[in-house]
């Protein structure tokens, strides 16, 4: 009985890169969707101050940057997700004065959990 490979292991590297990508590029597209549909849409500035990227994260604030309609923080996440190649680490940041009250909450308000619930999601499906 014969034994060995029932494929060529020639491709094995670029078909192993090539789903690692489209998982990162899921995770990535799914992070994002998570913090941009669960963030507060008041005054949208905190919504609008997400800041995605890769390999280094983007600690900017904008005070006067607006999206109510969500469609410019949507088109930044996939600009950076466009641009992720294998090894490489998406960031998903956001340094709104007042973020750290949405995440936690206060003694006076519920917590979001904005950043907890996309981790929490990521988690349960990427493990």
């Amino acid at each position: 009985m014969a034994r060995g490979w029932s494929r060529p292991l020639a491709g094995f590297a670029a078909q192993s890169r090539d789903m690692m990508m489209v998982n990162m590029t899921a995770a990535s597209e799914q992070a994002a969707r998570d913090v941009i549909y669960e963030s507060p849409k008041d005054t949208s500035r905190y919504l609008a101050n997400h800041n995605f990227s890769i390999n280094e994260p983007d600690e900017t604030f904008d005070e006067g940057r607006r999206d109510v309609s969500r469609n410019d923080a949507l088109a930044n996440a996939r600009r950076a997700i466009a641009a992720l190649r294998p090894g490489d680490v998406f960031h998903v940041v956001n340094t709104t004065p007042y973020g750290e009250f949405l995440e936690y909450g206060t003694s006076r308000m519920a917590p979001y959990a904005v950043y907890q619930k996309a981790a929490n999601n990521l988690r349960e499906k990427y493990g």
